[in-house]
């Protein structure tokens, strides 16, 4: 019983740290998505009185991709049976040149507002539209989750080292007589530790196992997707073989990490 106690004061930790670890990756993989997918979609439109130069426009504007005048003989062409010719002129006259600006990666609200301001700087620009609250207001909490799930993620991990630290440490008292015997007989640092050491790898191994099962079973469960589409972003494609290797990769370092510095403490302590 008390062994299975100490399997599961170092399961659980892992498991939530793994989780957590997970979670991060997932999110971080939708955020690109969602990058990608506002970048593709996401314009600046410009309205100007004068034609507007691409190549000084591409010196100048950060993330510039490209530059489009807009048609709108349509529009125009459709006033035209309800006036005379001599206003539908000078409507046409009037009527300012509209283009759309896209680029190839989503700037910060501050070089967003750096863009426009440039824009309304050159001759014959009347008016910028960003569409800055359309597309900001999702993006900027999806980097607010990201940004609290890392920190929340990185608080995981040091309470996880401690907590897996504490555990070795009462294995080891348990254990002190034997340890006592080995240091005697000359047994080196890792024949003292061997036993230790495996039990965690074999913790470690659960954790990502269970960890890697029930993300699998998440990302293909239909409710998930279907809530996932309905927020309008896509889940990432992942190499789950590498995924699952990273996750083990990530338990055994903090669980080797972990017991190696308690098994130093202990020679510390011997050697004073």
């Amino acid at each position: 019983m008390k062994f299975v106690k100490y399997h599961i004061s170092i399961i659980l930790p892992l498991f939530l740290l793994l989780f957590s670890l997970e979670s991060f990756f997932i999110l971080n993989g939708v955020i690109n998505n969602y990058e990608k997918k506002l970048s593709s979609e996401y314009s600046i439109v410009v309205v100007s009185k004068v034609p507007l130069d691409k190549k000084n426009i591409k010196k100048e504007i950060k993330y510039f991709y490209s530059l489009k005048l807009s048609d709108t003989d349509n529009l125009i062409n459709s006033l035209k049976s309800s006036m005379g010719e001599k206003n539908f002129q000078k409507l046409k006259n009037a009527l300012p040149l509209f283009y759309s600006i896209k680029l190839n990666n989503l700037p910060t609200e501050k070089e967003l507002n750096d863009i426009k301001e440039k824009l309304l700087s050159y001759t014959g620009v009347e008016k910028v539209v960003t569409f800055k609250r359309s597309y900001s207001k999702f993006y900027n909490f999806l980097l607010f989750d990201k940004t609290l799930l890392m920190y929340f993620t990185v608080l995981v991990m040091i309470i996880v080292l401690l907590l897996i630290i504490k555990q070795a440490e009462v294995w080891i008292f348990e254990h002190k007589q034997k340890f006592e015997i080995m240091s005697i007989l000359g047994a080196p640092f890792w024949m003292k530790s061997a036993m230790l050491y495996r039990v965690v790898i074999v913790d470690a191994i659960i954790s990502s196992l269970s960890v890697w099962m029930i993300f699998f079973y998440l990302v293909h469960s239909a409710k998930f997707i279907s809530y996932i589409e309905k927020m309008g972003v896509t889940l990432p494609i992942f190499d789950w073989l590498e995924n699952g290797g990273v996750l083990f990769g990530a338990g055994i370092v903090v669980s080797i990490v972990s017991v190696t510095f308690a098994i130093l403490q202990l020679n510390k302590e011997e050697q004073i």
